[in-house]
């Protein structure tokens, strides 16, 4: 059985806006992600009473009427959450002293089977607590791993396995809604970062909480590595910023300019900025790619240029690894390079591209000469040299002192 978790922008977009006439052009399949919030807006009475929000909850009921797992949201917030919030604190106090077994456990008082099948077996209420237990003692562990260690991967039998992805979703949607005092959906998303399909289930939480994008996205960042390739728990992070950017494209440039503020995730930068210039290739202006590299290297902030260049020097160690950003970020370089070469004609570089040229060029001597680059093709230095020739004959062999010399 086939499970996509991917949540598509429209979706993201229409529920962000509250655009049900959006929301109903949409497939049953692709509503299935933001299903915990639909339920609950049509739910819960709100606190406007216009005709219009009126219409807009008839709207909403009509969507979800013939959609099955509607049913088991609904038994999900008919559970008594007063009780169960007395239940988590009491469950974070006891997590919070160093040793605790998983064994040890307020939310479910016995385990007959284990926990994937337990889950498959049990009520609404219980899911909930076997869910918010699991979560709970993954916390905890992570906060017990002294610095220095290896990342901490949970295996789980329920977040392991595919099949349970959805109703854990649901799950903790619902939690976070409605159990706010006592969870934190930016504590929650980085215990998700240390399952499997951590990023997957992260995109589905924010999904169904809007509102908390650019906060969710800027703990993200803040809590990641300055040079995030360098550890499987910064590829992890990294994936689930660019699922979350790829879910919420408009945000993406915003998230890019939050990494280099914090001087965080130097490879999710990149990556954003390729993802942007993918959506605008053909276009008149293909991305902001070459501006922003020259930027971060030429720009009067220190400790972003030291920043950069150090993720420039340790990309190239790996020399083997060809999906790295760095070499992601060296193929869409020769390729622009490829393309400013192709119009040149019997020597002669036409005006249109001289600026072009001029700027890319200009970049090429920033990242040999502050980042210490190394270009190891001999094909992209002559393109370079051929490139620098034909800039010179159109501005004159001054222009090219005057540009490189900076």
């Amino acid at each position: 059985m086939n499970f996509s978790f991917v949540v598509a922008p429209r979706v993201f977009r229409a529920i962000q806006n509250v655009d049900i006439a959006e929301l109903a052009k949409c497939t049953s399949k692709e509503i299935r992600p933001i299903l915990p919030c639909l339920v609950r807006m049509s739910l819960i009475s709100p606190l406007d009473n216009t005709r219009e929000c009126a219409e807009g909850r008839k709207e909403i009921l009509t969507l979800l009427s013939g959609i099955e797992l509607v049913n088991s949201i609904v038994a999900l917030l008919s559970i008594d959450f007063h009780a169960l919030e007395s239940d988590v604190k009491k469950e974070q106090q006891m997590r919070q002293k160093l040793g605790s077994s998983q064994s040890e456990s307020i939310l479910i008082q016995s385990l007959q089977n284990g926990l994937a099948l337990e889950f498959e077996r049990s009520d609404s209420t219980r899911r909930l607590r076997l869910v918010l237990s699991e979560l709970l003692f993954i916390s905890s562990q992570i906060h017990e791993q002294q610095r220095g260690q290896e990342f901490y991967m949970k295996q789980s039998d329920l977040f392991d396995n595919k099949v349970y992805v959805e109703e854990i979703c649901d799950v903790i949607c619902i939690a976070l809604a409605e159990l706010p005092a006592v969870l934190s959906i930016q504590d929650v998303v980085e215990t998700l970062l240390h399952v499997k399909h951590g990023p997957e289930i992260i995109c589905w939480v924010v999904a169904n909480s809007p509102d908390c994008f650019r906060e969710v996205c800027t703990s993200l960042i803040a809590n990641g590595e300055r040079q995030e390739e360098d550890n499987v728990g910064g590829r992890i992070r990294m994936q689930a910023l660019s699922m979350l950017c790829q879910m919420n494209p408009v945000q993406a440039l915003a998230i890019r300019a939050k990494c280099v503020e914090l001087c965080r995730m130097p490879a999710l930068a990149i990556t954003l900025s390729l993802d942007h210039a993918g959506r605008t290739l053909g276009t008149d202006a293909e991305g902001d790619m070459v501006a922003f590299v020259s930027g971060l290297l030429l720009g009067n902030d220190q400790q972003v240029r030291n920043w950069f260049a150090m993720f420039v020097r340790n990309g190239q160690k790996r020399k083997w690894e060809s999906h790295t950003a760095l070499q992601l970020l060296r193929e869409e370089l020769l390729r622009r390079l490829q393309t400013i070469i192709l119009f040149s004609l019997d020597s002669q570089l036409p005006d249109s591209c001289v600026v072009q040229a001029s700027a890319l060029l200009r970049l090429y001597c920033a990242l040999r000469g502050i980042a210490g680059i190394k270009w190891v093709r001999l094909f992209f230095v002559r393109s370079c040299r051929q490139t620098e020739r034909h800039i010179c004959l159109v501005k004159g062999n001054n222009y090219s002192n005057n540009l490189f010399s900076k």
